[in-house]
């Protein structure tokens, strides 16, 4: 009897923990669905229409072609600021402003200051300029501009980069380059400065190979002299390129063999006796700054909002260059990259309109000097305006309006988490009719092309939304008429799906292990 009393005493109890139980589970499927039926609302703003109309105005005459620097870029960078501001998104640039300035200023190397020499047992001997060596552009900064140190042998590595050399710090670094002056060539020249520049080596030496061609370093020799833009980098140090007779000579001095060296390659070894003295100074002939335009809508959860999910897209072509058949010397790049910088506005008004933001931070990044050489991606991740270890990730789009309309390309998907990552969302969204790739031209390195390389290179896990070369590829006929609208408006969708997954993902996305060590090699 207690226990039947104690029982029934109990049941209502019951029913009421079972109700309220059920009425929480049918309370928070709705707040669910009601999520959902946000983020898919928000999803849909992103129209051809809308993706038209931006384009119109970003690949306009008026922007002149958005050259770095140029007041059409300038123009640009002020239109997207106005939008970013107009849905309410904070300014994450300098001084509390959309706008990310660093300096891009003509230059020109002063030949009559360019030496370099190598001191043995109190002799010097000097190499000629033109004909020995030729110099890249070097800092206007003296004490990187000038110097002296052993010379520290390094070659170059079964895999085609170079390793990380200790001995090289304050030194001069001496790397093997053969091969003829094309891509592959000179992001191999732009992987070993960045090594010796991480080793706090003082110059780099780059022995050339018997198959360089003549005439491409008599143009270069002549070009370095030639004013021309550069970035300023106050880590830059100058690479001085010798044919290979001078740099046997060189090595000689210190009983080295150049041939049995670059034969057989072996660990990093100093060069005996031999003190190497340098000087190639530039000087500014005109200032100029560039602009990249960042903003940031803040993460919903209290701790995960300090992590950020960079989008970005370059804003900048190739300014006014040679008229077409049609007299047309404006460049306006509709596609590269008007229609990626459409794209990432679209995508921030997208996310500007749901009641609650995705947990992480998004941090939208239009970049400028793309096409002189990803220059406004790397000062961002050299000098961040959030803190670069609490990004987690980097969604990039660049000419993704052309070509076939049932696919994109996504480049990087093998590397880390993010590629299941989009095939999934693709999958789940067969409404956009895109098939996403992998990258059917690895012969062409667009891994190295676009502006999430300088993310990657710092193991932030990144994707590359891109649909592909076509004819009017930096000509003047890359113009709003040409291009599939429909289509840009679908790859803005994935893109903005993509990035609702990654940011509101409490996981942040993880590399692979083949992925992370490919990525190492590529990017050193």
């Amino acid at each position: 009897m207690r226990s039947s009393h104690w029982f029934r005493g109990l049941a209502p109890l019951v029913v009421v923990f079972v109700w309220t139980s059920s009425a929480c589970a049918r309370q928070s499927a709705q707040v669910k669905e009601e999520a959902s039926r946000a983020v898919e609302e928000a999803a849909s703003t992103i129209t051809s229409e809308d993706m038209r109309a931006r384009i119109a105005t970003i690949a306009d005459d008026s922007m002149g072609g958005r050259d770095t620097p140029s007041p059409g870029l300038d123009k640009t960078a002020q239109w997207i600021a106005d939008q970013y501001a107009a849905f309410g998104l904070a300014p994450a640039g300098d001084d509390g402003t959309f706008f990310q300035r660093y300096a891009f200023p003509l230059r020109a190397l002063d030949t009559a200051g360019v030496h370099f020499g190598s001191v043995v047992d109190g002799e010097n001997v000097m190499l000629t300029y033109g004909e020995d060596y030729f110099v890249a552009a070097a800092t206007p900064f003296e004490d990187r501009a000038m110097g002296h140190g052993s010379l520290v042998w390094v070659g170059r590595s079964a895999d085609g980069s170079w390793p990380a050399v200790e001995s090289a710090r304050g030194q001069v670094m001496v790397v093997s380059l053969p091969g003829a002056y094309d891509r592959d060539w000179r992001i191999a020249a732009a992987q070993a400065r960045r090594t010796a520049q991480d080793a706090g080596a003082r110059a780099l030496l780059v022995v050339l190979g018997a198959d360089f061609p003549e005439i491409a370093f008599e143009r270069l020799s002549e070009l370095a002299a030639e004013p021309s833009r550069s970035l300023v980098d106050p880590e830059e140090i100058p690479v001085y390129y010798l044919r290979p007779a001078a740099a046997a000579a060189l090595l000689a001095r210190g009983g080295l063999d150049l041939a049995a060296l670059v034969a057989a390659p072996g660990d990093p070894q100093v060069v005996p006796g031999v003190e190497a003295h340098f000087s190639a100074d530039a000087v500014i002939v005109e200032e100029a700054t560039a602009p990249n335009v960042v903003a940031v809508l803040r993460g919903s959860d209290p701790e995960l909002a300090d992590t950020y999910v960079v989008f970005s897209a370059h804003m900048d072509h190739v300014g006014v260059g040679s008229p077409n058949a049609a007299g047309d010397s404006i460049y306006n790049g509709a596609d590269d990259d008007a229609s990626g910088t459409a794209a990432l506005v679209e995508m921030a008004e997208a996310f500007s309109v749901l009641d609650e933001a995705p947990r992480r931070s998004l941090v939208f990044l239009n970049v400028s000097g793309e096409e002189k050489g990803l220059l406004g991606s790397r000062w961002f991740t050299e000098h961040p305006t959030v803190p670069v270890d609490r990004i987690v990730a980097n969604v990039n789009m660049d000419m993704i309006a052309r070509n076939a309309p049932d696919s994109v390309v996504v480049i990087g998907q093998e590397y880390s988490s993010l590629g299941p990552l989009v095939q999934s969302v693709a999958a789940d969204h067969p409404d956009l009719g895109l098939t996403v790739s992998e990258d059917p031209w690895p012969e062409e390195r667009f891994f190295f092309r676009s502006d999430h390389f300088n993310f990657a290179r710092l193991e932030i896990p990144a994707l590359f939304f891109f649909a592909g070369v076509h004819e009017d590829y930096h000509q003047p006929s890359d113009e709003l008429g040409k291009l599939d609208l429909d289509k840009a408006a679908r790859v803005a969708r994935l893109a903005f799906w993509t990035a609702y997954a990654i940011a509101d993902s409490p996981a942040a996305p993880t590399w692979t292990e083949q992925g992370i060590m490919e990525v190492r090699a590529l990017t050193r």
